[in-house]
């Protein structure tokens, strides 16, 4: 079974560095995965959030280069046919980090596995990590919010995909949406998992409004909706 957070604990753009932080989005060229890396230098801690496949070898050079030891491998989600579970094990079993993931009902993350839940907070130095259950795009997925940043996963990618793999819930996703994601301040910056037409970064307010004609019917036109984009999909 997995332990609980209180025992838990490719192009490189700096965001932020102030009051003795740093925030470093990490795209892999693989996937197109956008991971996340947060570090407290005073306490030579980092975690690193949804690292990319093919990422391994430049975050190790960044831990190397700020002198930080990594204390957390954070998962947003995890699909069945899991092309990062490889490089994220790897990852921890190379820098002694735990693996951090969402708690999925009727199931027990591994041996060693953190599982969190909503309401849960990581720790990394004088840093915080809260935790967010955002479930839709997969029954696992959950948001980390940090200062006034949120990193989303894919959260915000809309219809599913096809076959074996499609773990998505319309019904979920607007539920996380309108009830967790707008209920956070409207400066809340959002990071995707992946870039949103382009875009890697989206202040709330401004997403609120992108998504009121999809969200503003109600609920079970939003699943419809969804219903039809599967389709197409599939």
């Amino acid at each position: 079974m997995g332990t609980r957070p209180e025992n838990c604990g490719l192009n490189v753009e700096q965001v932020r560095r102030g009051e003795h932080v740093t925030f470093m989005p990490i795209e892999g060229h693989v996937t197109g995965l956008i991971g996340y890396m947060l570090g407290d230098p005073a306490a030579r801690l980092a975690v690193v959030i949804d690292p990319p496949l093919g990422g391994t070898e430049l975050i190790l050079a960044l831990l190397a280069e700020g002198a930080q030891r990594l204390s957390m491998v954070v998962r947003t989600h995890v699909h069945a046919n899991d092309r990062e579970g490889d490089s994220c094990a790897g990852l921890c079993e190379r820098t002694g980090a735990t693996l951090v993931v969402g708690h999925t009902p009727h199931s027990h993350a591994p041996t060693g596995v953190c599982a969190v839940h909503h309401g849960d907070m990581l720790t990394f130095g004088g840093e915080t990590l809260s935790v967010l259950a955002t479930p839709g795009h997969t029954m696992d997925s959950v948001s980390y919010l940090w200062r006034d940043r949120l990193m989303c996963g894919d959260m915000l990618e809309f219809g599913g995909g096809s076959g074996e793999d499609d773990q998505s819930s319309p019904a979920l996703q607007y539920d996380s949406l309108t009830r967790r994601l707008f209920s956070l301040p409207e400066q809340t910056l959002i990071f995707p998992a992946h870039p949103m037409k382009g875009r890697r970064v989206a202040l709330l307010s401004e997403l609120k409004g992108r998504l009121t004609p999809m969200l503003g019917a109600g609920r079970d036109a939003f699943i419809a909706s969804m219903a039809l984009r599967r389709t197409a999909v599939g």
